[in-house]
């Protein structure tokens, strides 16, 4: 290696416990470097076992296999989780240029041809080797997998497909890129706080904080978080508010501006039929399908239908009720998408008693963390969390804990990143950094990401029932 890729700290065994990345090390400039060295090593590590001269067994091709890959796989966790949660515009150019660079070496080995002919060997004895259960999954995911990406195709075909999915793989990036900025861009700014009415104090902080941030004096700016609603659609009274908060989150990707993602999604489209039907299959529908549990779209179609008309009826027997209360108004109108949530925080305080605003005093992000989430953890499974402040995030606001066994053995690192940010994909979700692999004898990294509204410092970050619903549902991901 050259001097640059010897200092690159993505090219060395982390010193950090867990294998975790070195973010205090990693600058963006060395990610591509880093790539290319992992993307190269991985292909001497497939030809090692292409260019063995005995006959395929599972010992010289599904265990060599099985290994390759690693640098590649550490660079790319490392990377693809700081640009999922905080995609500066460096990260984004960097994830722009990688994506067909990407999708070629994912290619030149699912596409090897001496690489599928040496696992086809094994797998077409695989009723005589006798291999424990576990080998022989192996065997057949890989085969399937190969097979599934279209390694028996001709080469002319191959040749088409490579094209194919090196495009795709770029307007994948370009999609997420212009999501990412059209929901930075339409950002809903309010200059009268009257319109906020129903929005906490801290709330109204924090929209006010978010203008500030972006130059603007005077105003309160509302950050989109989910594509057809938005947290505080259930707290404002003012309807117009509602309805511009709900229109932009709609907007998104569908403006006739740089960020349009319409032709993207065309184009998409296009190639994904394409590439079905030069791999055999009718509709990406089915081609997707064929290897997920339900096997074919008539399957999911059927299930959908199943539950069209229940889920349609309780649907019209709750827009009855939210109809009833618009009705009650002191001027009536007809319900629409972005009053459902509103009037749904009106029923249901109505007819139940419930008042959801009343909770979130109760629901302090550090007490729902430590006597809620990391309690039931304790409870069900005996493991215990210690914070670990002297371990680096990929971004100031994440927090990492080490996991404990019941009997005090290590059992790896949680990372936590509760909040919302102009550089961060809406929703919430769960990645591994490093995954558990006996066979490597790493432990898991695991990292939580929520889209929390961060709160004025020095004032406590309050959560929602929906919030604390998606804490436990993401942090069952990292169990």
């Amino acid at each position: 290696m050259t001097d640059a890729a010897l200092s690159n700290p993505l090219l060395a065994a982390s010193p950090l416990p867990y294998g975790l990345p070195d973010y205090r090390a990693i600058r963006p400039e060395h990610y591509l470097p880093a790539f290319t060295e992992a993307f190269a090593r991985h292909r001497r590590e497939i030809d090692a076992i292409t260019n063995v001269a005995a006959a395929p067994t599972f010992e010289n091709t599904l265990v060599p296999l099985e290994r390759s890959g690693e640098l590649l796989h550490d660079v790319a966790s490392a990377f693809y989780t700081v640009s999922s949660a905080d995609a500066t515009p460096e990260i984004q150019e960097i994830e722009e240029a990688l994506a067909p660079l990407m999708a070629a070496h994912t290619d030149a080995v699912q596409l090897n041809p001496e690489l599928y002919r040496r696992i086809a060997s094994v797998h077409a004895q695989l009723d005589d080797l006798n291999l424990a259960p576990e080998d022989r999954y192996l065997v057949e995911r890989h085969y399937r997998e190969m097979t599934h990406a279209g390694a028996g195709l001709d080469e002319a075909q191959k040749a088409r497909l490579t094209e194919i999915n090196g495009r795709l793989s770029t307007l994948t990036t370009t999609f997420e890129k212009n999501l990412l900025n059209d929901t930075n861009d339409l950002a809903v700014l309010f200059d009268d706080v009257t319109e906020l009415d129903g929005l906490t104090e801290g709330e109204l902080s924090a929209a006010a904080r978010a203008a500030a941030d972006r130059g603007i004096t005077g105003g309160w700016l509302i950050s989109l978080t989910l594509f057809t609603g938005h947290p505080y659609l259930g707290s404002l009274h003012n309807r117009r508010s509602r309805e511009r908060i709900m229109a932009a989150s709609r907007a998104r990707g569908t403006r006739d501006n740089g960020n349009d993602n319409r032709p993207v999604l065309r184009e998409i489209v296009q190639l994904r039929a394409e590439r079905a039907e030069l791999l055999g299959y009718r509709s990406h529908a089915d081609y997707v399908t064929s290897d997920e549990t339900a096997r074919s779209p008539e399957a999911v179609r059927d299930l959908l239908f199943r539950l069209a008309a229940p889920a349609a009826r309780n649907a019209r027997t709750e827009q009855a009720s939210l109809q009833a209360m618009a009705d009650a108004q002191a001027e009536p109108f007809t319900i629409e998408a972005h009053d459902w949530a509103y009037f749904t925080e009106k029923v249901r305080s109505a007819e139940y008693d419930i008042d959801t605003a009343a909770l979130r005093p109760w629901f302090e992000a550090e007490r729902v963390l430590q006597d809620g989430v990391f309690r039931a953890a304790t409870q069900l499974y005996g493991i215990t969390f210690t914070e670990r402040p002297d371990l680096p995030g990929y971004h100031p606001d994440v927090r990492v804990f080490e996991v404990f066994n019941a009997d005090g053995s290590a059992l790896g690192l949680y990372l936590l990143d509760l909040y919302t940010r102009d550089s961060k994909r809406g929703g919430a979700w769960m990645n591994s950094i490093v995954s558990q692999s006996q066979l490597r004898g790493t432990a898991p990294v695991v990292v939580n990401n929520l889209n929390v509204v961060k709160p004025e410092p020095g004032t406590p970050t309050l959560l929602t029932l929906d919030e604390v619903t998606t804490f436990f549902h993401e942090f069952g991901h990292a169990l």
